[in-house]
């Protein structure tokens, strides 16, 4: 039991910390955008900040999916029979 409690709270971390370096990178593509004349200019669609986001985005929604079973397969091993 204590190797699955240490593997859930790494995988929780790791979650973590892609959740704030993807904000983090959305926030300075939005920010950047509208601190640069004119303000039109959309930086989301730069190669350096879309590829980043995407790459973030989509180790984002898998960890957030093997988040989610984690979490069913731990409540239907302790539920009792």
């Amino acid at each position: 039991m204590e190797k699955n409690v240490k593997t859930t709270t790494v995988l929780l971390l790791v979650l973590e910390g892609v959740g704030a370096a993807f904000v983090g990178v959305f926030l300075a593509a939005y920010l950047g955008g509208m601190l640069m004349t004119p303000s039109t200019t959309v930086l989301h669609s730069e190669p350096a900040f879309s590829v980043t986001l995407t790459i973030l985005g989509a180790a984002l929604l898998i960890l957030m999916l093997a988040t989610i079973i984690l979490a069913f397969n731990t409540k239907l091993a302790k539920k009792p029979s």
